[in-house]
């Protein structure tokens, strides 16, 4: 309240809920294996989300919200596995999510104003605010084949759409599903030293796949053709080695993003790290 008439002068974040799952495993051979799942699970606002002031983007300011509660989600999945012979397995999990109450930027009053002089400049009030539901649905996608020699190689695949509720009923695409992601990775095991050259990457989400709040985000994103946000694909290689010296002592190495590449995670407004060495050593006593 120093620099802002803020109506409150505390909040208090202490919520719980009662959650979890319930799942069944069948394998009707030694080939086969089919799984269902039921979860439930909740996220209760962080100090950001009920107590921070900051502009998201030029033109708006987001203002604490106390009254803010929990969101739950509630999920459900099956999935198939097979495994031909004993060098390749295949695995298929289909997922899908409902977001209640869930948290999201809304057009907000202070003080029953809905704008404020903020950094010298005339801001729509926003808040962030359970005003939502959103459902998401998924697959995921995995094989992994054992080589001769010690190598393998194995895959890990994620897509994901969704969509949430806005203000006047309509929907958007869900800020909840990333883009096409996934894992890709080269191992080479012989006696007590692994090696492991892998692959992460990401899909592009263009500007008319991303949600309607994200699509005012210019200051977090790339700029394609025609000027419009949109988040690139991209793709990084990286390296990671571990040798057993003794029983309880081991060493292991990495190289990450060997290219430096620069890109960004989904919707996130940091970079992520460039090329970057790991180097530990591990004893156990």
């Amino acid at each position: 309240t120093t620099f802002y008439p803020f109506p409150y002068t505390t909040a208090s974040i202490d919520n719980g809920a009662l959650t979890g799952s319930l799942g069944v495993v069948i394998n009707p051979s030694a080939q086969w294996s089919l799984s269902a799942n039921l979860s439930s699970g909740f996220r209760s606002p962080n100090v950001d989300d009920a107590g921070k002031v900051f502009d998201s983007e030029p033109g708006f300011v987001i203002v604490p919200n106390p009254d803010l509660e929990p969101e739950f989600a509630y999920n459900v999945e099956a999935g198939i596995a097979r495994v031909f012979g004993k060098t390749v397995k295949v695995d298929l999990t289909a997922y899908y999510t409902y977001l209640d109450n869930a948290m999201v930027r809304r057009n907000f009053q202070l003080n029953g104003l809905d704008s404020i002089v903020y950094d010298g400049e005339l801001s729509q009030v926003q808040a962030i605010q359970n005003a939502a539901v959103a459902n998401v649905y998924g697959v995921q996608l995995g094989a992994e084949v054992k080589l001769p020699s010690g190598f393998g190689i194995m895959t890990d695949l994620n897509y994901q759409i969704g969509e949430e509720e806005l203000d006047d009923g309509t929907t958007s695409p869900s800020r909840h599903a990333a883009p096409l992601f996934g894992v890709t990775k080269l191992s080479f095991t012989h006696s007590k030293l692994s090696l492991i050259l892998y692959a992460q990457y990401s899909g592009e989400k263009s500007f008319e796949d991303l949600p309607q709040e994200e699509q005012e985000k210019t200051e977090i994103y790339a700029v394609d053709e025609d000027g419009n946000p949109y988040s690139p694909a991209w793709m990084t290689i990286n390296f990671k080695a571990l040798l057993q010296l003794e029983k309880n002592i081991s060493i292991s190495a990495g190289l990450e993003n060997i290219t430096d590449k620069r890109y960004r995670p989904y919707s996130s407004g940091i970079v992520a790290p460039g090329r970057n060495f790991i180097l530990s050593v591990k004893a156990g006593f």
